[in-house]
C-alpha cells in the first residue's frame, strides 16, 4: 500500500521537489506528526505499508531518494543500497542499533524520530550543499538543448501574467503544507526582479521548483519560470557589464567516482551546469566542504578550480546565511582543462562563453528550415548511441537462451514471472521482477543490465548493473574479467573510449596474471583495447595490440571461437587500410573473408563491413572491377539484414556509385 503526501498524483516522478523522501512503514504506526516533521525538512513524503510495491516503485522512479524505513532486516536495506537513485538511508528501529555490510550509504539506525530528523536535516542540507547538481558535457544531445533553449529564452519576452500564474500553480501543489504555503505567499508579497538571483537560491519555494524543472530539460517544465530566469539573467548582465580581468573562483562538491571519470573522459571539451552555477571565492570555505567527513565514504571530495575571464557572465549575491556566493550564468559552457586526482580531487574548468554560442550556431545551421520546437523535439528524444567504427566482443549474456525450467523449485517465483514478461516482449515488467529476485546474483544483475541496455537504451542502468556485478564477483573471490569486458563495451558503445579502456586493460592485466591460458579471453581483451585506439586515431596504438591478439593465437595454434580469430582479422584489415597499408589490407582482409564465409559462427554485420573495406582496398590499388564486385556483395547483404541498416548502406551505394562512375570514365564497365 502506498500514501502519496506532498502532490496529488500517485507517480512517484512527478513532484516538483529535487528529492523525494520514501518512509516505509510496515508496523503501520506513524502518526501524522511524524509525516508532517519529514515534510516540513521536504514537501514530497511518500509512505508505503508494502515493502514489494515500495521496491517497484523506487526502482522505477528516476527521482534523488532519501529512504526513511521501519525495518533494519540487513538483506533488504542491501537491496535498497543497491538502488541507483536512493541517496540515503535512515532507519527507525526501536529494537536494532547496528546493521551487517558495508553500506555508505546508510546514516544511521535510531531508537527515537527526534534524533533521526536531526540527522536527515543535516544531511539533506549537505547533500544540497555538495552534491545538488546536474552536469551535460558537449557529447551530450541535452548540451545542444541547454545551448539552444539559452538562445531561445533571453530573446523570448516572458508572459505578464507569468509571476501570478507560478503562484497559483505553487498554492495548488502545497494543499496542505502550511510552510510551503507560508513560502509561496512570501514570494508573491516580497518578489521584485532586481532580487531575482536571490529568490532562484532561496530555500523552499520557489529555488526548489526552479531546480527541479532545471534538471529536467523539457520547455514544459522550465516555461512557468520564464520570467524569474529573464530577470536572473539580466541581473547578470547588469553585473558583467561592472567587473574585468581575470580570477579564480571554486566550488567544493562530493562526487561518484562515475562522474569524475566522466570529466576525466572528457578533457578539452566542453561542459555545462543544468542551470545556474553556483561559486565562491573562498578556496577554504570550498574546500572544507569538499573534505566534509562522514557523508558517503563512497563517494570523492571534488574541489572545481574555474579560471574565469571579462567575458565571463557572472554575478556576485548575498545568500539567505548571509554568505557571499558567486552565481554564473544558466547554462554557462566551461571547457574541462585537467583532472587531477588525490585525497581531494581538483576539477580545473575554465570559461568559454563564445563557444557555446558557435556550438549551436552551428547545429543550428546544419538544420535549416527546422522551426526551434522541431529541434527541441530531436534533442529531446532518447539519444542514439554513438556506432563504433568495428563491432566490439559481444556480451555473453544472452537472455534469450536462458534454459527453461518452467517447474523446477529451484527457480524464485520472481524469475518464472520475469522470463513470462519477456515472452510477451514487457521489458519494464520483466526488470521488475528480476529486481525482485533474493539474494541478488551476479548473473540477474548482468540480465537487468542486458534489458535496459538492449531495450531502454538505459545506459547508465546497464552500466550500474555491470559494476555491482564486478564488485560482487571480487567480494566473492572472483577475478570477475568476464564482467569487466562487458561493462568496456557499454562505455564502448556509449562512446566513453577512456572508460572502456580502463576496463579493457585491467581485465587484461588480471588475465595474464590468473588464467594466463586463456587464450580466447585474451584475444578478447586485446581486440577491445585495439577497437578502444582506433576509435581515438590512435591507429599506431590499434595496430600493436592487434597484432598481438593475432599472435597469441598463433603461438597457442587453438581456439575455441572463429569468430573471434575472424574479428581481429577484420581489425586488422581496417586498420591496415586507414594506414595506407593496403597491400597488407588485402593480404589480411581475404584471409579474414574465407574464415567468415566458412563458419557458422561468422557475425553478419562484421562480414558485411569488412567487404566494404575490401571495396576500398581494391579501389586504393585500381582494381576497379573487384572493388565494385565487393561493393555489390555489401549492397545485397544491406538490403536483407534486418532491422534496416540505412547509413551504412548508404555508404556502399556510394562507394558503389564512384567506381562505376570510374569505369565509366576508363571504358572499363
Amino acid at each position: 500500500m502506498a500514501i502519496n503526501v506532498g502532490s496529488t498524483s500517485t507517480d512517484l516522478n512527478s513532484n516538483r521537489e529535487c528529492v523525494t523522501f520514501v518512509w516505509l512503514d510496515l508496523r503501520r504506526e506513524s502518526a501524522g506528526l511524524f509525516v508532517n516533521a519529514l515534510r516540513s525538512i521536504n514537501d514530497c513524503v511518500r509512505t508505503y505499508t508494502d515493502i514489494s510495491v515500495c521496491l517497484d516503485s523506487i526502482q522505477s522512479s528516476h527521482e534523488t531518494i532519501f529512504f526513511i524505513s521501519s525495518t533494519s532486516n540487513t538483506e533488504f536495506l542491501s537491496t535498497i543500497h543497491q538502488c541507483i537513485n536512493v541517496e540515503a538511508m535512515f532507519v527507525l528501529d526501536p529494537n536494532m542499533n547496528t546493521t551487517r555490510g558495508d553500506l555508505p550509504k546508510l546514516f544511521g539506525i535510531f531508537n527515537q524520530q527526534e534524533e533521526l530528523l536531526r540527522v536527515l536535516k543535516e544531511t539533506f542540507d549537505t547533500f544540497e550543499q555538495t552534491q545538488l547538481e546536474r552536469f551535460t558535457f558537449e557529447t551530450d544531445q541535452s548540451f545542444l538543448w541547454w545551448q539552444l533553449w539559452k538562445e531561445v529564452i533571453t530573446s523570448k519576452k516572458p508572459a505578464p501574467t507569468g509571476k501570478n500564474d507560478l503562484v497559483e500553480q505553487a498554492r495548488n501543489y502545497y494543499h496542505g503544507n502550511s510552510k510551503g504555503l507560508r513560502a509561496v505567499d512570501e514570494f508573491d508579497r516580497s518578489y521584485r526582479p532586481n532580487d531575482s538571483l536571490q529568490w532562484c537560491f532561496r530555500s523552499s519555494f520557489p529555488s526548489n521548483h526552479l531546480r527541479h524543472a532545471l534538471f529536467s530539460p523539457k520547455i514544459d517544465s522550465v516555461s512557468p519560470y520564464y520570467f524569474l530566469i529573464n530577470d536572473a539573467i539580466r541581473s547578470i548582465q547588469q553585473q558583467h557589464s561592472k567587473h574585468s580581468g581575470h580570477g579564480q573562483l571554486f566550488r567544493g562538491m562530493k562526487l561518484s567516482n562515475e562522474l569524475v571519470d566522466l570529466f576525466e573522459t572528457h578533457t578539452g571539451q566542453l561542459v555545462c551546469a543544468n542551470g545556474f552555477f553556483l561559486c565562491s571565492k573562498a578556496r577554504n570555505v570550498e574546500l572544507q566542504i569538499a573534505a566534509l567527513p562522514g557523508y558517503r565514504t563512497d563517494l570523492m571530495s571534488v574541489l572545481f578550480k574555474i579560471d574565469f575571464d571579462a567575458a565571463a557572465h557572472f554575478a556576485e549575491v548575498q545568500m539567505e546565511n548571509g554568505s557571499m556566493a558567486t552565481i554564473f550564468d544558466v547554462a554557462t559552457s566551461f571547457r574541462v582543462i585537467c583532472v587531477s586526482r588525490s585525497a581531494i580531487t581538483v576539477i580545473k574548468l575554465k570559461t568559454t562563453s563564445d563557444d557555446g554560442k558557435k556550438f549551436v550556431q552551428e547545429y543550428r545551421e546544419k538544420n535549416k528550415g527546422k522551426t526551434v520546437q522541431v529541434l527541441f523535439d530531436e534533442l529531446t528524444k532518447p539519444p542514439t548511441p554513438p556506432k563504433p567504427p568495428t563491432p566490439p566482443p559481444p556480451l555473453k549474456v544472452e537472455i534469450k537462451k536462458e534454459p527453461e525450467r518452467n517447474n523446477s523449485p529451484q527457480i524464485p517465483e520472481e524469475e518464472l514471472e520475469a522470463n513470462k514478461y519477456l515472452k510477451e516482449g514487457n521489458i519494464d515488467e520483466a526488470i521488475k521482477a528480476y529486481r525482485r529476485i533474493r539474494p541478488m546474483t551476479v548473473r540477474i544483475l548482468k540480465i537487468i543490465g542486458k534489458l535496459s541496455v538492449d531495450y531502454k537504451q538505459d545506459y547508465h542502468t546497464g552500466i550500474e548493473c555491470y559494476r555491482q556485478a564486478f564488485q560482487m564477483q571480487q567480494k566473492a573471490g572472483a577475478s570477475g574479467t568476464d564482467t569487466l569486458v562487458e561493462l568496456g563495451v557499454l562505455h564502448y558503445e556509449r562512446g566513453h573510449f577512456d572508460l572502456a579502456m580502463k576496463c579493457y586493460t585491467r581485465a587484461l592485466s588480471l588475465h595474464e596474471s590468473t588464467q594466463p591460458h586463456d587464450v580466447n579471453s585474451m584475444m578478447i581483451c586485446l581486440i577491445g583495447i585495439a577497437n578502444t585506439h582506433r576509435s581515438r586515431k590512435e591507429l599506431n596504438e590499434a595496430l600493436d595490440y592487434a597484432q598481438r591478439a593475432r599472435a597469441l593465437y598463433e603461438k597457442s595454434g587453438t581456439s575455441e571461437s572463429e569468430s573471434i580469430v575472424a574479428q581481429n582479422l577484420v581489425l586488422l584489415t581496417n586498420i591496415h587500410h586507414e594506414l595506407g597499408n593496403n597491400d597488407q589490407a588485402l593480404k589480411v582482409g581475404t584471409k579474414a573473408l574465407t574464415l567468415s564465409e566458412f563458419t557458422h559462427l561468422s557475425n553478419q554485420s562484421q562480414t558485411v563491413e569488412l567487404l566494404n573495406t575490401l571495396g576500398l582496398v581494391e579501389m586504393k590499388l585500381g582494381d576497379l572491377s573487384q572493388a565494385r564486385y565487393y561493393f555489390e556483395r555489401a549492397l545485397k547483404m544491406y538490403s536483407q539484414m534486418k532491422p534496416p541498416r540505412q547509413s551504412e548502406k548508404a555508404e556502399v551505394e556510394k562507394n558503389l556509385q564512384r567506381i562505376l562512375e570510374m569505369q565509366q570514365n576508363t571504358g572499363k564497365i
